[in-house]
C-alpha cells in the first residue's frame, strides 16, 4: 500500500518522537520500505529528511542527537529537530525542504526570518499552601553550629 502513497513524491519526511525510542527504531523499516518502492519503480530517489519532533520536550528526551545525526548521515538525510506543539523550527524546515527542490539556495537571514520566535509561558504557581501556618511562610534561622558532624 505504501508504494501508492509514495509514488512520485520529491520528498519523503521520516518524523519521529525523539521522548519515544521505539518511534526512532521503526524508521530503519520505514526507510527500507521506501528505499524498495523507488528501487523497484526505477526513478529517482526523492529527497529525504530525518525530523526529531518534541523538541520542547528535551527535558524528557529518549533519543539522543548522535543518534539522530548518525542516522541522517548514513542514509543521506537532511536533519531537522523541531517541536510541532509550539510550532519551533515548523517554518524554517519546510522552507529549507522547498528551497532544496527547487534548486535555490537560501541564506541565513531568509532563513531566520522563517524562525518563529517561540513565547515562553510563565505560570505562576500557587508559592505557599493557604492551609499550612494561615498562608504564611515562617522565618527560617540559620543554626549557629558551625562545622561537621560524625554520628
Amino acid at each position: 500500500m505504501l508504494p501508492n502513497y509514495i509514488h512520485g513524491s520529491h520528498a519523503v519526511l521520516f518524523c519521529y518522537d525523539i521522548t519515544n525510542y521505539d518511534s526512532f527504531a521503526n524508521l530503519e523499516d520505514w526507510y527500507r520500505k521506501v528505499h524498495g518502492t523507488y528501487s523497484k519503480a526505477s526513478g529517482p530517489m526523492p529527497c529525504m529528511a530525518l525530523l526529531g519532533n518534541k523538541i520542547d520536550l528535551s527535558h524528557m528526551r529518549a533519543v539522543r542527537h548522535d543518534h539522530h545525526n548518525r542516522f541522517a548521515d548514513e542514509n543521506q538525510m537532511h536533519s531537522y529537530m523541531l517541536s510541532a506543539k509550539n510550532g519551533d523550527q515548523v517554518n524554517a524546515c519546510f522552507f529549507r525542504i522547498a528551497a532544496q527542490l527547487a534548486g535555490v539556495k537560501i541564506t541565513k537571514p531568509e532563513l531566520e526570518v522563517q524562525t518563529k520566535v517561540v513565547q515562553a509561558a510563565i505560570i505562576d504557581h500557587q508559592q505557599h499552601d493557604a492551609k499550612v501556618n494561615g498562608g504564611e511562610v515562617p522565618e527560617y534561622k540559620k543554626s549557629k553550629r558551625n562545622g561537621c558532624v560524625i554520628m
